[in-house]
């Protein structure tokens, strides 16, 4: 049977309690006495829900507890469990991602009455995911998405259209463990919008030297150009840089680039030729830059 519980806790009679009572109601579960412990168990084996003490043996391994589950097993729900927390301790709890606090001593039909709310919020949102369309997802986000930098952060339409790819894409490779979609699209946005703005407040330019960027640049005659080649390129983001060098280098179609890399087809020329515009605004003022990106783009 795959469980379902981890119960974590310094006190080994508490462990023992809460893993017979859940047995009695058919609960799977495990135990752990320690972080570091629950730890190991987590890399082995994905737990829905963690029943967790604030305090394991000091109050900042439970808080370290919180990290290691949003690291290791970021679509688990954890209930805490304290004695005598305060406010400010509950408030932090939360933010760590806690999603319930308990207060002990609790009634057996607490806990389990929270264990079923949870599964059941679970279980409803592992089925409306499992058969959700992502071309419709995009859909019915895009609007919405693009609303957050351009209103809220007074982004450009460049800005924003990049931001908002990159959320996606990010998005594409982690929706296995998101436990709500549309809200995580949302936040990571607002989290772009944030780091863009913190990057064009310090103006640095960034200097990335990438296979790809090292491929592209030994495309070009001249050492001048494979300079400005790698100038040009440091500004673009991975996955702009990984799409000229498959598709203008390699010379893949857009078929061969997304079976490659995961990526919708349907993304892949949007992105591609955004990445080709920002190239070419960028070479325009320098004789080298505007050679490179010639030989790159033709």
């Amino acid at each position: 049977m795959k469980s379902l519980v981890l119960i974590v806790d310094d006190e080994a009679a508490i462990v023992e309690g809460l893993t017979a009572m859940l047995a009695f109601e058919d609960i799977d579960c495990a135990g752990a006495c320690d972080r570091l412990s629950a730890q190991a168990m987590m890399r082995k084996r994905f737990y829905p829900i963690i029943l967790a003490d604030i305090r394991l043996h000091t109050e900042q391994e439970g808080l370290e507890l919180l990290d290691d589950v949003r690291r290791l097993s970021p679509r688990s729900r954890v209930i805490s469990m304290t004695g005598y927390g305060t406010p400010e301790l509950r408030a932090e709890v939360m933010e760590r991602g806690s999603t319930l606090v308990m207060q002990k001593p609790m009634q057996s039909v607490e806990i389990l009455s929270a264990i079923a709310n949870l599964l059941t919020e679970i279980e409803q949102l592992a089925a409306s995911q499992a058969g959700e369309d992502l071309d419709q997802l995009y859909a019915d986000v895009r609007k919405v998405l693009y609303s957050i930098p351009q209103r809220q952060y007074k982004l450009t339409a460049d800005e924003s259209e990049d931001i908002v790819q990159e959320a996606w894409l990010l998005f594409l490779e982690r929706r296995g463990v998101i436990q709500d979609n549309r809200s995580w699209l949302a936040g990571t946005v607002k989290n772009l919008s944030r780091r863009q703005i913190d990057a064009s407040r310090r103006a640095r330019e960034r200097f990335c030297g990438t296979e790809a960027m090292e491929n592209m640049a030994s495309h070009t005659d001249a050492p001048e150009d494979a300079i400005a080649m790698r100038a040009i390129l440091s500004t673009l983001d991975a996955t702009s840089r990984s799409l000229c060098n498959l598709i203008a280098v390699e010379g893949l179609s857009y078929d061969e680039v997304s079976a490659a890399t995961g990526l919708p087809i349907g993304s892949i020329g949007p992105m591609y030729l955004r990445a080709k515009k920002k190239m070419s605004a960028l070479a325009s003022g320098n004789g080298s830059t505007r050679r490179a990106t010639v030989k790159l783009a033709a």
